[in-house]
Protein backbone atom coordinates (compact mmCIF):
# COMPACT_ATOMS: atom_id res chain seq x y z
CA UNK A 1 0.00 0.00 0.00
CA UNK A 2 3.42 2.37 -0.33
CA UNK A 3 6.07 3.15 -1.82
CA UNK A 4 8.21 3.73 1.13
CA UNK A 5 11.84 3.02 -0.51
CA UNK A 6 14.26 5.46 1.12
CA UNK A 7 16.71 6.70 -1.67
CA UNK A 8 20.43 7.53 -0.20
CA UNK A 9 20.00 11.34 -0.91
CA UNK A 10 17.18 11.55 1.46
CA UNK A 11 18.71 9.21 4.20
CA UNK A 12 21.40 11.67 3.74
CA UNK A 13 19.76 14.59 3.67
CA UNK A 14 17.99 14.24 6.69
CA UNK A 15 21.02 13.63 9.03
CA UNK A 16 23.19 16.97 7.31
CA UNK A 17 20.37 19.25 6.49
CA UNK A 18 17.92 17.69 9.49
CA UNK A 19 14.78 17.91 7.29
CA UNK A 20 13.33 16.14 4.37
CA UNK A 21 10.11 16.01 2.38
CA UNK A 22 9.55 12.79 1.65
CA UNK A 23 6.84 12.41 -1.77
CA UNK A 24 3.97 10.05 -2.08
CA UNK A 25 5.08 7.57 0.75
CA UNK A 26 1.63 7.03 1.60
CA UNK A 27 -1.10 5.75 -0.24
CA UNK A 28 -4.91 6.41 -0.71
CA UNK A 29 -5.57 3.67 1.67
CA UNK A 30 -3.25 4.55 4.30
CA UNK A 31 -4.65 8.15 3.77
CA UNK A 32 -8.30 7.26 4.28
CA UNK A 33 -7.52 5.45 7.48
CA UNK A 34 -5.38 8.56 8.82
CA UNK A 35 -8.11 10.89 7.96
CA UNK A 36 -11.24 8.90 9.63
CA UNK A 37 -8.95 8.52 12.91
CA UNK A 38 -8.30 12.22 12.78
CA UNK A 39 -11.96 12.88 12.43
CA UNK A 40 -12.62 10.51 15.26
CA UNK A 41 -9.97 11.82 17.44
CA UNK A 42 -11.48 15.25 16.69
CA UNK A 43 -15.24 13.93 17.97
CA UNK A 44 -13.34 12.87 21.13
CA UNK A 45 -11.01 15.14 22.60
CA UNK A 46 -8.38 13.45 25.40
CA UNK A 47 -7.53 15.76 28.76
CA UNK A 48 -4.56 16.87 27.01
CA UNK A 49 -6.19 18.23 23.93
CA UNK A 50 -6.05 22.26 23.64
CA UNK A 51 -7.02 25.05 21.36
CA UNK A 52 -4.72 27.55 20.81
CA UNK A 53 -6.77 29.89 18.63
CA UNK A 54 -6.52 33.98 19.29
CA UNK A 55 -9.83 35.71 20.31
CA UNK A 56 -11.89 32.85 18.84
CA UNK A 57 -10.59 33.47 15.25
CA UNK A 58 -10.53 29.94 14.04
CA UNK A 59 -9.34 26.97 15.96
CA UNK A 60 -5.79 25.45 16.36
CA UNK A 61 -6.36 22.16 18.02
CA UNK A 62 -3.90 20.24 19.36
CA UNK A 63 -4.74 16.70 20.96
CA UNK A 64 -1.68 13.70 22.17
CA UNK A 65 -2.06 9.92 22.71
CA UNK A 66 -4.83 9.17 20.21
CA UNK A 67 -3.51 5.65 19.16
CA UNK A 68 -4.78 4.40 22.55
CA UNK A 69 -8.45 5.25 21.86
CA UNK A 70 -8.75 5.21 18.75
CA UNK A 71 -8.86 2.03 16.41
CA UNK A 72 -7.78 3.81 13.06
CA UNK A 73 -4.79 5.63 14.69
CA UNK A 74 -3.04 2.59 16.06
CA UNK A 75 -3.76 1.25 13.05
CA UNK A 76 -2.17 3.54 10.88
CA UNK A 77 1.42 3.46 13.53
CA UNK A 78 1.63 -0.07 14.27
CA UNK A 79 0.94 -1.00 10.05
CA UNK A 80 1.92 1.33 8.04
CA UNK A 81 5.19 2.23 6.59
CA UNK A 82 5.90 4.89 9.52
CA UNK A 83 8.36 2.51 11.52
CA UNK A 84 10.61 1.14 8.08
CA UNK A 85 10.64 5.11 7.50
CA UNK A 86 12.07 5.94 10.78
CA UNK A 87 14.25 3.05 10.72
CA UNK A 88 15.36 3.74 7.62
CA UNK A 89 15.82 7.31 8.21
CA UNK A 90 18.14 7.05 11.51
CA UNK A 91 19.86 3.76 10.83
CA UNK A 92 18.25 2.02 13.79
CA UNK A 93 17.84 -1.56 14.65
CA UNK A 94 14.99 -0.48 16.94
CA UNK A 95 12.07 1.98 16.91
CA UNK A 96 9.84 3.13 19.55
CA UNK A 97 6.48 5.26 19.27
CA UNK A 98 7.19 8.41 21.90
CA UNK A 99 4.21 10.37 21.25
CA UNK A 100 1.12 11.26 18.23
CA UNK A 101 0.27 14.35 17.84
CA UNK A 102 -3.53 15.88 16.40
CA UNK A 103 -2.25 19.31 15.02
CA UNK A 104 -5.54 21.22 13.20
CA UNK A 105 -5.59 24.49 11.98
CA UNK A 106 -8.98 25.55 10.55
CA UNK A 107 -9.37 28.73 8.01
CA UNK A 108 -9.05 32.08 9.56
CA UNK A 109 -6.49 30.94 11.99
CA UNK A 110 -4.18 33.41 12.80
CA UNK A 111 -1.54 31.46 15.29
CA UNK A 112 1.85 30.43 13.64
CA UNK A 113 3.45 27.41 15.48
CA UNK A 114 6.21 29.20 17.37
CA UNK A 115 9.84 28.16 16.77
CA UNK A 116 10.91 25.25 18.29
CA UNK A 117 12.51 22.00 18.90
CA UNK A 118 10.10 18.55 19.41
CA UNK A 119 13.00 17.01 21.86
CA UNK A 120 13.33 19.52 24.85
CA UNK A 121 9.55 18.15 25.28
CA UNK A 122 10.48 15.04 26.05
CA UNK A 123 12.19 12.56 29.25
CA UNK A 124 15.08 11.94 26.53
CA UNK A 125 18.42 11.96 25.70
CA UNK A 126 20.70 10.82 22.41
CA UNK A 127 20.45 11.94 18.78
CA UNK A 128 18.26 9.17 17.36
CA UNK A 129 14.51 11.25 17.10
CA UNK A 130 12.51 11.52 14.28
CA UNK A 131 9.47 13.46 13.74
CA UNK A 132 7.01 12.75 10.87
CA UNK A 133 4.38 15.74 10.13
CA UNK A 134 1.81 13.84 7.89
CA UNK A 135 -0.77 16.18 6.15
CA UNK A 136 -4.02 14.83 5.32
CA UNK A 137 -4.66 18.40 3.22
CA UNK A 138 -2.59 19.70 0.53
CA UNK A 139 -0.67 22.58 2.52
CA UNK A 140 1.41 25.62 1.79
CA UNK A 141 2.33 28.75 3.36
CA UNK A 142 -1.20 30.40 2.87
CA UNK A 143 -2.70 27.59 5.00
CA UNK A 144 -0.08 26.12 7.40
CA UNK A 145 2.59 24.87 5.98
CA UNK A 146 6.18 23.76 7.95
CA UNK A 147 9.36 25.60 7.81
CA UNK A 148 13.10 24.62 9.41
CA UNK A 149 16.04 25.86 9.98
CA UNK A 150 18.44 24.32 7.96
CA UNK A 151 21.30 22.34 10.00
CA UNK A 152 20.21 23.74 13.37
CA UNK A 153 19.50 19.63 14.65
CA UNK A 154 23.73 20.24 14.87
CA UNK A 155 24.16 23.42 16.62
CA UNK A 156 24.82 21.08 19.89
CA UNK A 157 21.86 23.05 21.71
CA UNK A 158 18.42 22.03 23.25
CA UNK A 159 15.98 25.55 23.75
CA UNK A 160 13.60 26.55 26.34
CA UNK A 161 10.39 25.16 25.45
CA UNK A 162 7.79 27.48 24.80
CA UNK A 163 3.79 26.73 24.23
CA UNK A 164 3.53 26.18 20.60
CA UNK A 165 0.79 28.19 19.84
CA UNK A 166 1.03 30.98 21.89
CA UNK A 167 4.89 31.76 21.97
CA UNK A 168 4.53 31.87 26.04
CA UNK A 169 7.89 30.72 27.47
CA UNK A 170 7.55 27.74 29.40
CA UNK A 171 8.39 28.80 33.19
CA UNK A 172 7.97 25.82 34.77
CA UNK A 173 10.62 23.98 31.91
CA UNK A 174 14.33 23.85 32.24
CA UNK A 175 16.44 26.60 30.46
CA UNK A 176 18.06 24.28 28.99
CA UNK A 177 20.59 26.62 26.42
CA UNK A 178 18.09 29.63 26.45
CA UNK A 179 15.48 30.88 24.46
CA UNK A 180 15.57 30.16 20.65
CA UNK A 181 17.15 32.70 18.75
CA UNK A 182 14.51 35.21 17.00
CA UNK A 183 14.80 33.55 13.12
CA UNK A 184 11.88 35.97 11.91
CA UNK A 185 13.89 38.51 13.26
CA UNK A 186 17.51 38.19 11.16
CA UNK A 187 15.96 36.23 8.28
CA UNK A 188 19.33 36.82 6.76
CA UNK A 189 21.39 34.78 9.23
CA UNK A 190 19.53 31.51 8.50
CA UNK A 191 18.17 29.23 5.55
CA UNK A 192 15.12 28.59 6.15
CA UNK A 193 13.42 25.67 4.50
CA UNK A 194 9.83 25.29 3.44
CA UNK A 195 7.83 22.94 0.97
CA UNK A 196 4.33 22.52 -0.14
CA UNK A 197 2.80 18.98 0.85
CA UNK A 198 0.05 17.41 -1.22
CA UNK A 199 -1.71 14.23 1.16
CA UNK A 200 0.53 11.17 0.63
CA UNK A 201 3.47 13.46 1.50
CA UNK A 202 5.29 14.06 4.31
CA UNK A 203 7.87 15.76 6.39
CA UNK A 204 10.51 13.86 8.61
CA UNK A 205 12.93 16.07 10.49
CA UNK A 206 15.33 15.38 13.64
CA UNK A 207 14.24 15.80 17.27
CA UNK A 208 16.72 18.97 17.43
CA UNK A 209 15.67 20.74 14.73
CA UNK A 210 14.17 24.28 15.20
CA UNK A 211 10.85 24.43 13.48
CA UNK A 212 7.68 26.30 12.71
CA UNK A 213 4.56 26.73 10.22
CA UNK A 214 2.34 29.65 9.20
CA UNK A 215 -0.71 30.03 10.37
CA UNK A 216 -4.22 29.30 8.34
CA UNK A 217 -5.03 32.25 6.36
CA UNK A 218 -7.33 31.29 4.02
CA UNK A 219 -11.13 31.53 4.27
CA UNK A 220 -11.98 27.99 2.91
CA UNK A 221 -8.85 25.58 3.45
CA UNK A 222 -8.19 23.34 6.56
CA UNK A 223 -4.58 22.25 7.82
CA UNK A 224 -5.10 19.11 9.16
CA UNK A 225 -1.92 16.96 10.00
CA UNK A 226 -0.49 14.26 12.19
CA UNK A 227 3.02 13.95 13.62
CA UNK A 228 4.52 11.14 15.09
CA UNK A 229 7.55 11.22 17.44
CA UNK A 230 10.24 8.22 17.04
CA UNK A 231 13.14 7.07 18.55
CA UNK A 232 16.09 4.75 17.86
CA UNK A 233 19.11 2.26 19.10
CA UNK A 234 20.70 5.98 21.16
CA UNK A 235 17.83 7.31 23.09
CA UNK A 236 17.83 6.98 27.23
CA UNK A 237 15.40 7.80 29.46
CA UNK A 238 16.23 11.33 30.47
CA UNK A 239 14.01 12.94 33.48
CA UNK A 240 13.07 16.66 32.37
CA UNK A 241 10.55 19.12 35.19
CA UNK A 242 8.38 20.31 32.19
CA UNK A 243 6.74 17.18 29.53
CA UNK A 244 3.24 17.86 28.91
CA UNK A 245 2.59 14.96 27.30
CA UNK A 246 3.09 12.49 30.20
CA UNK A 247 0.01 11.19 32.07
CA UNK A 248 1.87 9.23 34.35
CA UNK A 249 5.63 8.57 34.61
CA UNK A 250 7.43 5.10 33.76
CA UNK A 251 9.11 3.23 36.20
CA UNK A 252 12.09 3.94 34.31
CA UNK A 253 16.10 4.18 35.16
CA UNK A 254 17.99 7.41 34.56
CA UNK A 255 20.06 6.70 31.64
CA UNK A 256 18.49 3.40 30.84
CA UNK A 257 16.33 1.64 28.21
CA UNK A 258 12.99 3.67 27.55
CA UNK A 259 10.88 0.50 25.95
CA UNK A 260 7.58 -0.09 27.58
CA UNK A 261 4.13 0.30 28.05
CA UNK A 262 4.07 4.16 27.10
CA UNK A 263 6.91 3.91 25.14
CA UNK A 264 6.10 0.50 22.63
CA UNK A 265 8.58 -0.91 20.29
CA UNK A 266 6.91 -0.66 16.87
CA UNK A 267 9.88 -1.69 14.98
CA UNK A 268 10.91 -4.65 13.88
Amino acid sequence: MCSNKLLSDEIRQWREDGVVCLRGVFDQGWMDILETGFENACRNPSALAKDYAKDGKGSFLTDHGMYRRVKELHNFIFESPVAELAAGLMGADTVNLIDDHLLLKEPGTDNPTYWHQDQPYFNFAGEDFVSLWIPIDPVDENNGTMRFVKGSHLWGKQFHPVRIGLGEVVEEAEDFDGLAPDIDGHQGRYDVLSWSLSPGDCFAFHGKMLHAAFGNSTVHKRRRAFSLRLTGDDIVWHLNSYAPTETKLPNLVQGGPITCDEYPKIWP
